[in-house]
């Protein structure tokens, strides 16, 4: 499970796309005590926020509590989904 999501910062406007991956839903549900099988039906700003935020500092790219980053941010938004795609192996793994 992966999603794009596109970040504008309000310090100097550069667009980024974050990937949030199964552990960062891991994290969402764990601190919302919500399942991400209703997450298009009930989704929300800091939903998207909290994912966004989790990618970027469980992946050591900011050092930032979460209310300081959102502070950093001017937009969040879907990004393109083709940048979320599960690439495949290159070889196969042996099985047993």
């Amino acid at each position: 499970m992966k999603i794009a999501l596109e970040v504008t910062s309000s310090l100097d406007q550069s667009k980024r796309t974050i990937i949030a991956a199964f552990p960062d839903f891991i994290a969402f549900e764990q601190k919302f005590s919500k399942s991400v099988a209703k997450f298009e039906a009930e989704l929300t700003l800091t939903d998207l926020g909290f994912l966004a935020w989790h990618s970027e500092h469980r992946q050591k790219r900011t050092g930032l509590d979460f209310d300081s980053w959102i502070n950093e941010i001017e937009a969040l938004e879907l990004g393109n989904q083709a940048d979320a795609v599960i690439v495949p192996l290159e070889i196969s793994q042996p099985i047993g």
